[in-house]
């Protein structure tokens, strides 16, 4: 498969068509799809369930729009997305070994790493897909080569 993944921070852009997202896009060759994670679309639904000052016609809109254009390209977390997972998490653990009965998330917290992002790569790495994220992800790219997933950012 080949195309992009987005992280959470480049749907709000899309949605709002921003002229340095949409260009992009525009410039894309034929069959470069651009998909998400059904992680992203979980941290987009978990943000308009706590979004408090937002209006909520507004959230709605927003909503609608992920429904359309976002679902229907949206990949799953499957079996083997768990074994790049584990390939991911494995590596941190080498790079960076944590103190004995560190639970994972609390070492991957104190490393900086957030979990979903973890998720999301592997999707990225099981599909062959560039990864578009505005993140830093400082310990997740130190531990995947770029042959394995490749980051961009289309918001600057």
């Amino acid at each position: 498969m080949q195309g992009y993944l987005l992280d959470v921070n480049h749907v709000g852009p899309i949605y709002r068509n921003e002229s340095v997202v949409i260009a992009k896009m525009q410039s894309l060759p034929p069959n470069s799809p651009i998909w998400v994670c059904t992680i992203t679309v979980g941290e987009i639904e978990a943000g308009n369930r706590m979004a408090t000052t937002t209006d909520p016609t507004k959230r709605s809109d927003f909503t609608a729009f992920v429904n359309a254009t976002l679902l229907p390209n949206a990949l799953a977390i499957s079996q083997s997305t768990g074994l790049y997972y584990a390939q991911i998490v494995g590596r941190i653990w080498r790079l960076h070994p944590p103190k004995p009965k560190t639970r994972t998330e609390v070492h991957l917290v104190s490393l900086g790493v957030d979990i979903n992002d973890v998720w999301t790569v592997a999707v990225a790495w099981e599909h062959g897909l560039t990864f578009l994220t505005t993140d830093t992800m400082a310990v997740i790219r130190a531990v995947v080569t770029p042959k394995e997933v490749t980051f961009d950012n289309w918001l600057i």
